[in-house]
């Protein structure tokens, strides 16, 4: 006469008086060996009360699927439906209109059964009816598990190798825009956008519609997350050599994934927008422990190392830490007079010697707040009170806020914030030197004996992937020698921004030169105050470095400012150790004839080519130029190149001096 029922506080089965009928007591006593769980799933399926579920297909023969309160309640669509004045809630039954049944079958039911029921086909498809009925992806609905439906989908997936289907990827890729489900599905999951990136490089539109609702300036949701975490996933295997992308292929992913309609304006929209960000925020006390205001973040993006110090003297502060800058956290922080505040990108070097360092690239900015809690020790009860007890804030501010003065384009108007990057083994921190409050002010709010170990760091740092991938275009630039490239982006973004990368690409292990000096030649008027960052790694080191490069880097000299010019030259003069400047003057100038040469050959030929490409593209259309404008076009040409042989025919040495001058 009594049955197994499960005590839920405790778990334990306990014998508990008949509450159902006989015979369904003797069935559960049989299955009393089976685990607690199957139990608990088996009770809840006999006193929950069903709701009836049917579909835009159905007929009148067709009988409703019964759907338990507790699977239904994972649904937001159908909780609202039962708890609301509607008829549906008096007569329990429900009809979705946009779910067919061979898909409801699948997903109204438990989670651990939805997974079950999932195959290549249907994926999609119940994806998308789980994101129609709302399906609670915040919970876990299975009594024990860390595990969320979302996360076992990914699994199933992952572990299927379903993405290696290029129509499956694709359906994906064209969906997550439209459904938050699959939107989640992807940003929150790595294993799903890496094996996405082959056919996202293929459709690059599918970033470019979500980058336009960021320049509109519209809220971030989902799908505006998974086309960030995409498109970082992207510089993240770029960046780790594992996947293999020429540079044309990404100044066209570039241009598309913005909606540009050249890789000058992609670029353009890069660099002078801070859009498209992804960001993580920490709360720390720097120097409550040995460290002494060093500490390590871990964002995805990059390992950011933070330092912090405190000032005894000024403003003005000096732009490194003084050898006395305090970083003891028994000191008094009324005792400061201003604060330090260093932001370095650290680059990989796992296993030590790779290239990993070398291909790595990341773009990062950072704001922050130096705080002391009013519920930390320091000052007495009366001295707090008397700064207004019900009116203390949370904490007492140190400093403004840091959000940097940025960078203006221009004298007033539009700004971005300042931002730091690595690239090519080198990378340039992030800085600030701020006022700390003062000892009166600190004293008013009860916190005159504070202590460093008590203060507390808010920082938020942000990564810019789209930024990411510009650099790394930059990079390929010049593993590929394509020195053009990098004064072409020079050129195509803002000078003031321009002229704040300087630093960072003066500092990169390889390519240095090259590098530093064909980004400069492109920007007008360099301040003399970033001078400096490229004539001071101008030496015969780095010269010898860059032998093999060279002849590539000499046409631009002349057209850069008088200090590198005459920095450049005597760099060169000591790489090659000359003996006598005749012979290096007579060297140089024919390293430069030689180099300008080939720099006009090369532009000839890019030319030619760019031609060649726009009638292959009129004739794949079914068009052409016109007549005039082609006879046109060759008869300047003509002219051109008779000028140019004249010259040539005028400036060519003989007989022996040709090959000296070889």
């Amino acid at each position: 006469g009594a049955c197994f029922m499960l005590d839920r506080p405790t778990g334990d089965l306990a014998v508990r008086p008949p509450r159902v009928l006989p015979e369904t007591a003797a069935q559960i006593a049989a299955l009393a060996c089976i685990s607690l769980h199957s139990i608990h799933r088996i009770m809840q399926s006999l006193t929950e009360r069903n709701i009836s579920v049917r579909f835009a297909e159905d007929g009148e023969e067709d009988a409703p699927l019964a759907v338990g309160d507790l699977i239904a309640r994972q649904y937001k669509y159908l909780q609202n439906v039962l708890d609301g004045a509607f008829e549906e809630s008096q007569q329990r039954e429900v009809r979705l209109e946009s779910i067919t049944r061979a898909v409801g079958v699948v997903v109204l039911q438990h989670e651990l059964d939805i997974v079950d029921s999932l195959t290549k086909d249907n994926l999609l498809d119940a994806m998308i009816a789980l994101d129609y009925l709302q399906f609670d992806t915040d919970k876990i609905f299975t009594p024990g598990s860390t595990q969320s439906l979302l996360w076992r989908i990914h699994r199933h997936v992952v572990l299927s190798a379903w993405l290696a289907d290029d129509q499956l990827a694709t359906t994906l890729l064209d969906s997550f825009g439209r459904y938050a489900f699959i939107a989640r599905f992807i940003h929150r999951h790595k294993d799903i956008r890496t094996g996405l990136l082959p056919c996202l490089l293929k459709a690059p539109q599918h970033i470019g519609a979500q980058w336009r609702r960021c320049e509109r300036g519209e809220a971030e949701d989902d799908a505006s997350k998974a086309a960030l975490s995409l498109v970082g996933t992207l510089g993240d295997e770029l960046s780790y050599g594992r996947i293999d992308m020429p540079r044309h292929e990404l100044g066209s992913f570039i241009t598309e994934a913005t909606g540009r309609s050249s890789l000058a304006h992609a670029q353009s929209a890069v660099f002078e927008q801070d859009i498209f960000t992804s960001s993580a925020s920490y709360t720390t006390q720097p120097f409550d422990d040995n460290d002494g205001g060093s500490i390590q973040l871990d964002p995805v993006g990059g390992t950011i190392g933070v330092q912090v110090a405190g000032l005894s003297h000024g403003p003005p502060f000096p732009m490194d830490p003084p050898a006395n800058a305090v970083r003891d956290g028994d000191e008094k922080v009324s005792d400061l007079r201003g604060w330090y505040v260093r932001f370095l990108l650290l680059l990989p070097d796992d296993p030590p010697g790779s290239k990993a360092s070398e291909t790595f690239v990341s773009c990062f900015g950072a704001d922050f707040s130096l705080e002391i809690p009013c519920g930390a020790a320091g000052g007495t009860a009366a001295t707090q009170a008397a700064a207004g007890d019900s009116q203390t804030p949370s904490s007492v501010q140190l400093v403004d806020p840091f959000s940097g003065e940025g960078i203006k384009m221009g004298e007033e108007g539009p700004f971005v914030d300042n931002f730091s990057f690595g690239l090519l083994g080198g990378e340039v921190p992030l800085y600030v030197n701020k006022a700390n409050i003062s000892a009166e002010a600190l004293a008013q709010h009860g916190k005159g004996d504070a202590r460093l170990k008590e203060v507390q760091m808010k920082v938020t740092v942000q990564f810019f992937p789209m930024r990411t991938l510009a650099l790394h275009y930059l990079r390929l630039c010049a593993q590929d020698g394509y020195w053009e490239g990098v004064t072409k982006m020079a050129r195509s973004t803002d000078r003031k921004i321009a002229i704040s990368m300087v630093p960072g690409l003066a500092h990169a292990s390889r390519y240095r030169i090259p590098l530093s000096l064909s980004f400069v030649a492109g920007i007008q008027d360099v301040p003399q105050s970033k001078y400096n960052a490229v004539t001071t790694n101008l030496t015969a080191n780095t010269i010898r470095e860059s032998f093999s490069v060279l002849s590539a880097v000499l046409p631009i000299v002349p057209t850069l400012p008088t200090v590198i010019q005459e920095a450049f030259e005597d760099a060169l003069k000591e790489a090659v150790e000359a003996q006598e400047d005749g012979h290096f003057n007579q060297l140089y100038n024919a390293l430069i004839k030689e180099a300008a040469n080939r720099r006009r050959l090369e532009a000839e030929l890019e030319r030619l080519c760019e031609e060649n490409a726009i009638l292959k593209e009129q004739v794949r259309r079914g068009t052409k130029r016109p007549r005039d404008e082609m006879d046109g076009h060759q008869q300047q040409q003509q002219h051109q190149d008779g000028e140019g042989g004249a010259d040539q025919q005028d400036k060519r040495p003989r007989g022996e001096d040709t090959k000296t001058t070889t």
